[in-house]
């Protein structure tokens, strides 16, 4: 399995961000997130995001631009609905923690999705308010995997087994 923690904290070191420009920065990540099917969804990353960063959905981790603009177009397509709103942004020096829900809709394995989560993204934001670091923290078991016909099963058999 990887290690999950070491690159989080090679990020923060190779990334202080900024207190510069947070306010521009969390409007754009607030309209790009907003809705992943949007057409416009890819301008929107690479206005959002710097092109050397450090990405981690706790399922993918990337640090180039164009990577991040491939995933979360292929992410987007596959959604019939998305949502996600922001609930609270707590701001500590160039460090920003946004709780958010997030609601999808998709079809997998013939079978519709309806899925709804909350998570807390820690950003941070360089000079001009672009994303240089982004961690989320957020349960993908239950946000996505609960849904899915057998491996769906075993994630509700684990928890409750725990």
């Amino acid at each position: 399995m990887p290690d999950l923690i070491e690159p989080y904290e090679d990020a923060l070191r190779d990334f202080p961000g900024s207190a510069q420009a947070i306010d521009l920065g969390l409007e754009r990540f607030k309209a790009t997130y907003k809705d992943l099917t949007d057409p416009g969804l890819p301008q929107m990353i690479r206005e959002t995001y710097a092109e050397s960063l450090f990405f981690n959905d706790t399922l993918h981790t990337f640090h180039r631009i164009d990577d991040l603009v491939e995933y979360m177009t292929r992410t987007g397509a596959g959604l019939s609905e998305s949502l996600v709103s922001v609930q609270q942004v707590v701001r500590d020096g160039p460090d920003v923690y946004v709780r958010w829900t997030m609601e999808f809709k998709t079809r997998a394995v013939r079978r519709d999705i309806h899925s709804r989560s909350i998570g807390i993204s820690h950003l941070r934001f360089d000079e001009e308010g672009r994303v240089v670091l982004h961690q989320d923290f957020w349960d993908s078991g239950h946000g996505l995997y609960m849904h899915l016909p057998f491996v769906g099963f075993a994630v509700r058999r684990a928890r409750k087994a725990l």
